[in-house]
């Protein structure tokens, strides 16, 4: 590397100062390329990593070569982990298991109960799906929850919501927090058990708890506001949001997410309508029955079992032996998802109900459709990567960082706080964690902190105040039908709830772990 220097723990000198204000101004130009610009956040990821390689005073021949090398690095890691997790929501969703897993859990509930089944569905159907696909998902549950409660949709979406949004935040192999978890060099293992040691406290809270304060004090000012949904039979339709007024069943509006081209939960890009029109009677095949929620739940918990027991193989097996390499193999990422796609393939492969699947070859064509939804996002992390390459090879990282530790912030704060502003000023999470795990990751080793923690560190703050310039904001409004100040009081208060609780919570567990 050109310059990869640790972070300096001497006095700051000027040019210190420099390179840390480099990396503020970095920051502003992303902001003003993709609010004001309106350049996509791959084309101001690039140009903000370039031009912060020349400003820094790198050798011009040095700076796309460390932009390369960015990219490189980080995708060597996580692209086939990305593609195959998506393969594995697609299989759990167009097979109809994510439906039936929400089934089970609300009918088998008592009314006060129901909180908690929603949220627990959000955290399972979430841990392999992408934010949107798990909530058109769960709508058609939503809406019959509704119904049988008589309480708005929103707030009894809220459960559903936070465990969605909280396993996107913190949970590998969602997109972001791969990303986190790569530039940090954290084990995944380990990321995902901290990671619901603090999700599932912090989704508590902004999920279930706000609901029954939203519900015991603001339930009149959503009173025949905000349903959003018509509910008939056992389907149900959305107005306004691009559904089509022609789905009639909840079997058909299961499909919804596969009708679509829905980008994560980076909140970058606007999510497109969605048109759907049934096929007439006679020429509609019958689909098959869809997955049991036994056999979703276990390809959903499949991979992370096994990339778990790669995390502890030392405590499982001698270290050295056979056993143990053979727990580490199978328990990495790569591994064990590519195992958990195969086991889908023979276990859900045979209900899919799009009813254009059938057979190998349907199989096979599905596969190569699973993977379109996050060429967006692979392409925003390749060049988050390459920033991330800038930020380290200048030392523009590891001035800022200095400084900070100057004075005296505490590394998972300053984590918190980077991804925070981020997010708040761009509206996009994914982009927040990149800006702040670039930052951070070339003196990751230096902070006296467990990598997994600053993962979820910068997960939480990702997520704060969800406010008008993130398209995800639009799209629960849409989908709810809520007045703007609604959706402030509700989907925006949840997630900064949810990112204070995240913080809160790692921190706990922080001076647990010391």
């Amino acid at each position: 590397m050109w310059n990869n220097l640790p972070v300096p723990l001497a006095a700051a000198t000027a040019h210190d100062y420099y390179l840390a204000a480099c990396a503020a101004a970095t920051v502003l130009l992303l902001l003003l390329l993709i609010a004001r610009v309106r350049l996509h956040p791959a084309l101001a990821l690039c140009i903000a990593g370039l031009t912060l390689g020349v400003a820094s005073g790198m050798p011009l021949g040095q700076v796309p070569l460390s932009f390369a090398t960015g990219v490189g690095n980080l995708m060597g890691h996580i692209a086939i982990v990305l593609a195959l997790g998506a393969v594995l929501g697609r299989l759990v969703a167009s097979s109809g298991g994510a439906s039936s897993l929400g089934k089970i859990l609300v009918e088998g509930c008592h009314p006060q109960g129901l909180p908690w089944a929603m949220l627990g569905l959000g955290i399972l159907v979430g841990m392999p799906v992408f934010f949107e696909v798990g909530l058109v998902l769960l709508l058609p549950i939503v809406a019959e929850t509704a119904r049988r409660s008589g309480k708005p949709p929103i707030l009894v979406a809220l459960p559903v919501l936070a465990g969605l949004s909280i396993v996107h935040a913190v949970l590998p192999p969602h997109p972001a927090a791969m990303l986190a978890a790569t530039a940090f060099h954290a084990d995944l293992g380990r990321t995902m058990l901290w990671g619901l040691a603090v999700g599932l406290p912090a989704a508590a809270l902004a999920g279930p708890g706000l609901g029954w304060f939203l519900g015991r004090f603001w339930a009149g000012s959503f009173r025949g506001k905000g349903t959003g949904f018509s509910v008939k039979g056992t389907g149900f339709s959305v107005k306004g949001t691009g559904f089509s007024p022609y789905i009639k069943t909840a079997q058909e509006s299961r499909a919804l997410a596969l009708e679509g081209d829905f980008p994560v939960h980076s909140h970058s890009v606007p999510l497109p309508r969605i048109e759907i029109h049934d096929a007439p009677e006679s020429n509609r095949e019958s689909p098959p029955a869809p997955a049991g929620p036994i056999r979703a739940a276990a390809a959903i918990l499949l991979p992370v079992a096994l990339i778990c027991l790669g995390s502890w193989a030392d405590a499982v097996a001698a270290p050295g032996g056979v056993a143990n390499q053979i727990l580490r193999f199978v328990g990495s990422p790569e591994t064990a998802l590519l195992i958990a796609v195969l086991a889908a393939l023979l276990t859900l492969g045979p209900h899919i109900q799009t009813g254009k699947i059938n057979g190998p070859e349907g199989l096979r064509k599905l596969t190569g459709e699973s993977f379109e939804p996050i060429a967006n996002v692979l392409v925003i992390l390749a060049a988050a990567g390459g920033l991330s390459g800038i930020l380290r090879d200048s030392g523009a990282a590891q001035a800022t960082v200095a400084l900070a530790l100057g004075a005296h912030m505490p590394p998972l704060v300053l984590a918190w706080l980077l991804a925070a502003v981020v997010r708040v000023s761009m509206g996009s999470s994914t982009v927040a964690m990149a800006v702040a795990a670039g930052i951070l990751a070339p003196m990751a080793g230096h902070l006296g902190v467990r990598p997994e923690l600053l993962v979820l560190a910068t997960g939480t703050g990702s997520i704060i105040l969800s406010h008008v310039n993130d398209p995800g904001f639009w799209m629960i409004q849409s989908f709810f039908k809520l007045e703007l100040k609604e959706t402030l009081a509700t989907w925006t208060v949840l997630e900064t709830v949810l990112s204070v609780a995240g913080l809160g919570m790692t921190l706990a567990l922080a001076a647990v772990l010391r």
